[in-house]
C-alpha cells in the first residue's frame, strides 16, 4: 500500500471537500482504497522544478521578512483522528507561524494578483495544516513564472477547521473504510475509464427508476445543448455582421472584438482567421 493511501493529507483536503479543480472525492476515494493508482508525478517537470525551487523561494521569504526558516519534516496528526495528517514546508523560528512554498506558471498570475486572493485549494491546504499543527498563522510564498514573487497571509479559523475535520471524518469513515464510493460528479467523467477500464461482465444491469431518470435527463440535455449551440452560432453571426470591417464594439457592460490571429492548426503556410472574443468590462468605482 502506498503511504499516502493511509491518511488524508493537507494536499488532499480540497478534493475531499469537493472544492478542487484537479481532483474529486471519487478519485481520492479510488486512490485511498487502491481501486486506481495515484498519478505518477515522478517525471512531471512542474513537480520537479517546484521541488528544485523550494529552497530559493524559502530564502526569498526569509530575506524579505528578516527571519529564519526551519525545514522541520515532521508529520502532524489530529489528536482524535490520526488519519488526518500534514507535513509543513517551513516554520518561522521562534513563532507559531508556518510557510507554504509554491511555484506557478505565468498564466496563473491573475489567481494571485488581487489583494488577499489566492487559489481556494491552497487556502484549504494551509488552514488544515494550521489546525493539525496547532499554529495560528500561515504564509504562502509563491514564485510565478520564475520572476514574480508574491506572499499571502492566512489566519487560523477554528470554525472553518472544525467543519473541514467533520467532513474529512465522514469521508474517511463512511466511504473509505466502508469501501463505498462517493457520488460521481461531472469532473469524474475522465476518471471512470481508470476506475472501470473494461466491460468484463457481458450482462446488462436491470435498470431502476433513478437510472431511468438519469437517461431521460441526459437525452433532454443533449437535445437542448444542440439547440443552444445553434442559437449561439446564430447570435455570433449577427454580431460579426454588425462589426463588419471594424475591430469590435463596446457596450455598457462588455467589450467585443473580432480580430485576426493565426490558426492553431499546424498548417503550411500558416493561415489567419478572425476570432470573436467577449469580455466583461470592469465596473469603475463610483
Amino acid at each position: 500500500m502506498n503511504v499516502r493511501q493511509k491518511f488524508i493529507g493537507s494536499s488532499d483536503i480540497a478534493g475531499v471537500l469537493g472544492l478542487s479543480r484537479w481532483t474529486t472525492p471519487l478519485k481520492i476515494w479510488a486512490e485511498k482504497t487502491g481501486e486506481i493508482e495515484p498519478d505518477d508525478l515522478s517525471k512531471n517537470e512542474y513537480v520537479e522544478w517546484g521541488s528544485r525551487l523550494e529552497g530559493v523561494v524559502a530564502k526569498k521569504f526569509a530575506d524579505k521578512n528578516n527571519c529564519k526558516l526551519i525545514a522541520y519534516k515532521k508529520r502532524y496528526m489530529h489528536k482524535n483522528f490520526p488519519y488526518m495528517t500534514c507535513e509543513l514546508d517551513r516554520l518561522i523560528a521562534g513563532t507559531d507561524e508556518l510557510v507554504e512554498i509554491k511555484t506557478a506558471n505565468a498564466w496563473k498570475f491573475k489567481e494571485w494578483s488581487e489583494g488577499d486572493e489566492m487559489p481556494l485549494e491552497y487556502i484549504l491546504q494551509v488552514m488544515f495544516a494550521l489546525g493539525l499543527s496547532g499554529r495560528k498563522v500561515g504564509h504562502v510564498a509563491v514564485l510565478i513564472g520564475g520572476n514574480k514573487y508574491i506572499e499571502k497571509r492566512i489566519e487560523f479559523d477554528k470554525a472553518m477547521f472544525d467543519d473541514m475535520v467533520d467532513k474529512a471524518r465522514d469521508f474517511w469513515e463512511n466511504y473509505v473504510l466502508e469501501n463505498v464510493p462517493p457520488v460521481a460528479i461531472a469532473a469524474d467523467n475522465d476518471n471512470m475509464v481508470n476506475l472501470y477500464p473494461n466491460n468484463i461482465n457481458p450482462d446488462l444491469i436491470e435498470v431502476n427508476e433513478e437510472f431511468e431518470s438519469w437517461v431521460k435527463m441526459r437525452q433532454e440535455l443533449s437535445m437542448h445543448l444542440g439547440e443552444m449551440i445553434d442559437q449561439k452560432k446564430d447570435v455570433e453571426a449577427k454580431m460579426k455582421a454588425f462589426i463588419g470591417e471594424f475591430t469590435g464594439v463596446e457596450t455598457e457592460s462588455y467589450k467585443v472584438t473580432w480580430k485576426k490571429q493565426l490558426k492553431k492548426e499546424y498548417v503550411v503556410p500558416a493561415s489567419e482567421t478572425r476570432v470573436l472574443r467577449v469580455s466583461k468590462k470592469k465596473q469603475e468605482a463610483k
